[in-house]
């Protein structure tokens, strides 16, 4: 696997709650990778940069590996 689609990936990632969501987000513009506006299905790769508009602020997120499923999330 070389690349994911976006929605999926920060859906796996747990950005958002639901892929739904995700989707949502880019088609509404707050999502892009490597500065351009992208559609839900766009693939990404590793080494992309991802810039998410939540709450209004910029989170910049930087693709180190490919998910498709979603991880668990971290206990403290």
């Amino acid at each position: 696997m070389d690349a994911v689609r976006v929605d999926s990936w920060l859906w796996a990632i747990r950005v958002y709650k639901t892929r739904s969501a995700a989707t949502t987000a880019c088609r509404a513009g707050h999502v892009r990778v490597n500065g351009e506006k992208v559609k839900a299905a766009q693939q990404i790769r590793v080494g992309d940069e991802l810039r998410i508009r939540i709450a209004g602020f910029d989170r910049i997120l930087f693709v180190r590996q490919l998910l498709v499923k979603r991880v668990g999330a971290v206990l403290d």
